[in-house]
């Protein structure tokens, strides 16, 4: 499997810009690229060049001229010969069941901060699998009347699967950590680590709505330069945790957002001081999905120090900014 053969999925369905491709694969769960500009623009170039795709320039008055692709006949063909090849097994390659083939290496306690750690990001991607929506690539419509969406049904059941996955990984993780805790003989809370003593027994986790915790909110979407942004508005700090972080995820799932606008102000103080790790957190969490943050300075909040030094690199990147007024902040947000 190539990102080729993903691009001919796509245009197999539509006419598209190199620029709405990008938006497409990023947002996929199931596809394993980030859909980066270099990715897209390289594997249409090679498709072209071969003869699978076709592009035209579109002159537009208002905005920069773009340059449509759609799919050719030898395309749709080369499509459906990947489509129809055999699928062999995926081969097991788990980073984590190739590093416990040296499990000695390690003492008990520091493979249960692994452990821990590991299972609380699995806990995160399964909040936000099951706060998101139906996963699916664009399909030709179908040559048979009254046939139904096929390629949405597979989806739910992909999605179903993933979800499946990840609460049988956490079952693992859990019975790794008790074949820690018995080869190091812990045989309760206060044996464990001191560290970990807050995660040692986790509550039991609940899926809320999404955004739920938002109801002070005021959440608007935006679609700037076809990119779906959420913009949030109100009165109060909300926002400084990763569990807040993790139901902004799930909030631009629910809307099919892929980035942020809104002001300093919905962020905690906390969140400004970088020794908290508050901030390194939240934007962590962002960025492994791909969801940009854009935020507007006010005028009363304080924000210098290293913070400032940390804003002075990252409105250079592509994954968070802090700009002096909404203009600047969606501008960094279409680029």
């Amino acid at each position: 499997m190539s990102i080729q053969h993903i691009v001919l999925g796509y245009l197999s369905a539509s006419s598209q810009t190199g620029y709405d491709l990008k938006k497409a694969i990023a947002a996929h769960p199931f596809l394993p690229w980030s859909g980066n500009n270099n990715q897209i623009y390289k594997a249409l170039i090679e498709l072209e060049n071969q003869g699978f795709v076709e592009s035209e320039t579109v002159i537009q008055h208002m905005a920069p001229n773009k340059k449509v692709y759609k799919i050719a006949n030898p395309g749709r063909a080369l499509l459906k010969h990947w489509l129809y090849e055999p699928v062999v097994p995926a081969p097991i390659d788990h980073p984590l069941l190739v590093k416990l083939q040296f499990a000695d290496h390690l003492k008990p306690a520091e493979w249960f901060e692994v452990f821990m750690k590991y299972r609380q990001d699995l806990h995160d991607r399964l909040l936000m699998q099951k706060n998101m929506p139906v996963p699916r690539l664009p399909a030709a419509k179908s040559q048979k009347p009254g046939t139904g969406d096929l390629a949405a049904s597979c989806n739910r059941l992909a999605l179903k699967y993933e979800i499946t996955r990840l609460e049988a990984e956490i079952q693992m993780v859990n019975q790794f950590l008790d074949l820690v805790k018995a080869q190091a003989g812990w045989k309760g809370s206060a044996d464990l680590p001191e560290e970990n003593m807050d995660q040692a027994i986790p509550p039991t986790i609940v899926y809320p709505t999404a955004g739920r915790i938002f109801e002070q909110l005021t959440i608007h979407r935006l679609d700037i330069d076809e990119l779906p942004v959420l913009e949030l508005s109100g009165e109060t700090a909300v926002i400084g945790s990763e569990q807040d972080a993790l139901d902004l995820l799930a909030l631009c799932g629910e809307h099919q957002a892929q980035g942020i606008l809104a002001s300093t102000s919905l962020f905690h103080d906390d969140f400004y001081r970088l020794k908290t790790g508050i901030a390194g957190a939240i934007l962590q969490k962002l960025a492994n999905y791909q969801v940009r943050l854009a935020l507007v300075r006010q005028p009363e909040q304080k924000i210098k120090g290293k913070f400032m030094e940390f804003v002075h690199e990252s409105n250079n990147g592509s994954h968070f900014a802090v700009l002096d007024n909404r203009e600047d902040a969606i501008h960094w947000l279409m680029h």
